[in-house]
């Protein structure tokens, strides 16, 4: 009997990845930011064990890497509806990411805009003075194909930290 593996099965239908590249590169509708992926198993020199606090920065060790993403912002009608905002009408307005499968994202993980505007890479990764907004991830959901389960993309949800 040969080994149950559902990723190599032709797909037959929408391949939501490939669209999902079309809509970034072809279209040129996403921007660039920055993902902060911190590692838990290491502490920083900003430790404290007393307090299991960071003090004047991160508790654990980082990276920063470059991610193509799209934003939306959301309000909440009602339990069961939400609705896109026009941006001149955000006040702590939760906001949504989709980011590629590739990403993996994590709860505790950060997302900072940056001034680079428009779909142009950034040459290399910014510094922190070229950041602009920064992003705390709140929900992180796996968006699946229907028929195999392999993850197409995340929706990630953030807020806003000043």
């Amino acid at each position: 009997m040969s080994e149950y593996r559902p990723f190599d099965i032709p797909f037959k239908g929408i391949d939501v990845r490939n669209e999902l590249d079309e809509l970034y590169n072809a279209q040129k509708t996403a921007h660039w930011v920055v993902y902060r992926r911190f590692d838990r198993t290491k502490r920083s020199d900003h430790f404290v064990p007393l307090t299991g606090e960071g003090v004047q920065g991160p508790k654990y060790e980082y990276t920063d890497e470059l991610i193509e993403t799209r934003m939306s912002l959301i309000r909440r009608l009602s339990p069961d509806m939400e609705v896109a905002v026009a941006p001149a009408l955000v006040q702590n307005v939760p906001v949504i990411f989709f980011l590629k499968h590739t990403v993996e994202p994590k709860l505790e993980d950060v997302i900072y805009d940056t001034i680079y505007q428009g779909s142009v890479r950034p040459p290399s990764v910014p510094s922190p003075e070229e950041f602009v907004t920064k992003y705390n991830i709140t929900a992180i959901f796996p968006m699946r194909d229907a028929g195999y389960g392999r993850i197409e993309y995340y929706l990630v949800y953030c807020k806003v930290v000043n």
